[in-house]
């Protein structure tokens, strides 16, 4: 349910604080391997502006102080390498919230990509 002046914006701002640290995400599930868009590797991370009514994630979205653990670009990208490689997938992604919390983490992600 949408609270009356609730602003996805400003409660990006304040989320912020509460999942990245320096260039840091937090996750709360790294190198899933998936059969969709045949064959997957995701990592999921914590947190999200936006209190979707059809969303599934749940605790992570709700409970971001509480949940997960903050990793580095590099090791997120070589879990899900890793984890693309042993299954043969040729994609990998960042699901579970709202990955452009932390753009610095999304970039330097992307860049090793």
């Amino acid at each position: 349910m949408v609270k009356v002046g609730f602003d996805p914006v400003k409660y990006a701002e304040a989320l912020k604080k509460i999942v990245t640290r320096g260039v840091e995400r937090k996750y709360y599930r790294v190198a899933r391997g998936g059969r969709w868009y045949g064959g997957i590797a995701t990592a999921d991370c914590v947190g999200c502006n936006l209190k979707c009514v059809f969303c599934w994630s749940g605790a992570p979205r709700d409970y971001p102080e509480k949940i997960g653990r903050f990793y580095a670009p590099e090791y997120i990208f070589m879990k899900l390498d890793r984890c693309a490689l042993r299954r043969g997938y040729r994609q990998l992604r960042v699901s579970g919230n709202e990955p452009t919390i932390g753009r610095e983490h999304l970039i330097r992600l992307l860049e090793l990509v």
